[in-house]
């Protein structure tokens, strides 16, 4: 079945597509409502599972695996097995993402060619879902520092109490500002404040769990979200990261430590409310002489 159309194991490109070899494929009608329902969104995870439901609806498909610079996006429940097909998406000659398709059946050959059918027509979808990928990416991260910013964090948050809504999940705030950072700019200038604020976020970063995220936004402000977390955890990585704060050559060198106010979410927080609770407490543990963490 493979030699049906053997370049399409290596990639698909819009220069290689003749209609005439899919004379088993999609009719013309199925084309269009096809490519309607893609150019219905740039969104990557829209667009994502609505080709993976076209490919249930049409194939049977059991799981979807899209590769792409160094991320992925997996839907249903793909696996490498003996009845997987790998093809490439390609731009101007060049490769831009590998799709894994797997099946737990043996494809016909009809079968076969509107799986390559399909896969051309979504290649240039998701060839524009990635640039707006890659550009909202770009937008939501700190140039200085690669955290995510503000409106990251405004997205972050939003998705951890909708989850925590439905879920019953727990999850943590902890608001960070640099005690001392001031006299840094004012005393060597800008570009040492950089590195303080470089070497923060280098610590900050290494002291968090893999699931954890780290905001900065602007100045010496940061902030971290802690999934899945009670106060008790929440505790422990802000001694941690106060701590690693304290060891660090540079930032011990200009006197830099950090003040931190954590909190909880609890049942009916806003966004607003939390980060609220979170920054009066860094309030009071700047109150309480700097360099310390307070809860509420």
């Amino acid at each position: 079945m493979e030699q049906l159309n053997p370049f399409y194991d290596e990639g698909i490109s819009e220069n290689f597509f003749n209609l005439e070899q899919f004379n088993h494929g999609m009719s013309h009608t199925e084309v269009n409502q096809f490519m309607h329902k893609l150019l219905t969104t740039i969104d990557l995870s829209r667009l994502s599972e609505l080709y993976f439901q076209q490919l249930q609806t049409r194939l049977r498909i059991d799981g979807l695996k899209i590769q792409f610079a160094d991320q992925s996006i997996t839907l249903g429940s793909w696996r490498p097995q003996n009845q997987s097909k790998t093809l490439s998406c390609l731009r101007n000659g060049q490769v831009f993402a590998v799709i894994h398709y797997g099946f737990s059946r043996t494809l016909a050959n009809s079968d076969w060619q509107v799986l390559q059918q399909m896969h051309l027509y979504f290649s240039n979808p998701l060839n524009n879902a990635l640039e707006h990928h890659k550009i909202k990416q770009f937008a939501m991260k700190d140039f200085l520092t690669s955290l995510g910013n503000r409106a990251s964090y405004d997205e972050a948050v939003g998705r951890l109490i909708s989850q925590a809504e439905r879920h019953q999940s727990p999850f943590g705030l902890l608001v960070l500002d640099l005690d001392n950072f001031k006299q840094v700019n004012d005393q060597y200038g800008h570009h040492d404040g950089d590195k303080v604020l470089i070497a923060f976020t280098q610590t900050l970063t290494h002291c968090l769990r893999d699931s954890d995220f780290a905001f900065r936004f602007g100045g010496d402000e940061f902030c971290c979200l802690l999934p899945d977390t009670h106060a008790p955890t929440i505790q422990l990585i802000a001694e941690r990261i106060k701590a690693a704060v304290g060891a660090d050559n540079l930032l011990q060198k200009h006197l830099v430590s950090c003040s931190i106010g954590s909190t909880v979410y609890q049942n009916n927080d806003t966004s607003s409310i939390l980060f609220s609770r979170a920054d009066a407490a860094l309030y009071q543990a700047k109150q309480n002489g700097r360099n310390c963490i307070k809860a509420a």
